[in-house]
Formats: structure tokens, sequence, C-alpha cells
């Protein structure tokens, strides 16, 4: 079963517990990661999203996500974030993709209307695999140039956040 998820301000400081369930239902905003992995061919690797899952479900999304939850922070919600989202982006590497490499930060995005309601930090990684499935959370993996994703997001659902993070992945220079 898994945790409770923390309620976060605009200035990401935490409000309350709630449930995931919750969480989407009424768009609340709260913590999560998401992870750019790219091959060494410069490929961006793209998940399809179960087709179960509460949100987005059987659509393109990055190639890992993943929320932060209240076993994820030993020594409350607010302290050291740093430290706690980087573990969750590796910890959710290999829960969903079964791969570790070395995981770093890009930023940290606020909610974004139309995109997302959380507060993500966005980390980037590399690797060629071999990947294995998180058979819950991920029906598929493609590695796509910027021309393939264009093509996938004209014939297939695509997460508004993929789109998003690909644009601004490209715009600074990172894909």
């Amino acid at each position: 079963m898994p945790g409770r998820i923390a309620v976060v301000d605009d200035r990401n400081t935490f409000v309350r517990w709630e449930a995931r369930h919750t969480i989407h239902v009424e768009q609340l905003v709260h913590r999560s990661i998401q992870v750019l992995v790219f091959d060494t061919q410069g490929r961006l690797v793209v998940q399809r999203r179960h087709r179960g899952k509460q949100t987005h479900a059987n659509h393109w999304d990055l190639s890992c996500a993943g929320h932060v939850e209240e076993s994820d922070y030993p020594s409350g919600p607010d302290e050291d974030l740093d430290r706690v989202y980087a573990e969750v982006a590796a910890r959710e590497l290999l829960e969903e993709l079964g791969v570790e490499p070395a995981v770093f930060e890009l930023g940290h995005f606020p909610p974004e209307p139309g995109v997302h309601y959380e507060q993500i930090r966005l980390f980037r990684a590399t690797s060629d695999g071999p990947f294995t499935l998180q058979p819950e959370e991920v029906e598929e993996l493609r590695h796509v140039t910027h021309a393939e994703l264009e093509a996938l997001a004209g014939a297939e659902p695509v997460t508004p956040s993929l789109l998003w993070f690909a644009a601004w992945a490209r715009r600074e220079g990172v894909w």
C-alpha cells in the first residue's frame, strides 16, 4: 500500500498528509520527481504509463516519475529536501525501469497550469539499460529523437508533462 503524500503550498512547504487518490482527485499540490533518461545516442527514453493508472493511463510520459511519500522524509516533511528528492529519483528509476544510473538535478518546477499540479524536481540520467519494466507501472519503453517524439505526439496520447519538459529540455540545451 503506497504511503501518504505531503500536500504543500506554493513555496513547497508542508501543509498536511493526504492519500494518493485524494491528491489526484482534488488536484492538490504535492511533491514529485521526474527523470529524463537519455541513451548514449542522445535519444530520450519515454515510457507508456500502465493502462490502470489513475492519471494519464496508457499515455506516453517522461522516462520516470514518482511521488515523494511520507516514508521518504526521515527528518520531517520539510527537512533535507535536496537529498529526499534525489533519493526518490534513484528509487523510482530502479523500481520502474530496473536501472541505477547517476542522477543529476536539472531544476525545480512549481505547478504549471494545464501541465501539472506538483512541486517537481527534474533530474537527468544516462542509461542504455538493460531495462526491466515494473509491470504495474510501465507498459512499454521507446527511445526517441526530437522528430520521433513529435510524430508520437501526433499519433498517440502523451502527457502534457512529456511535451512541456521535452520542450524545456530542448530550449535549455539539455536535449
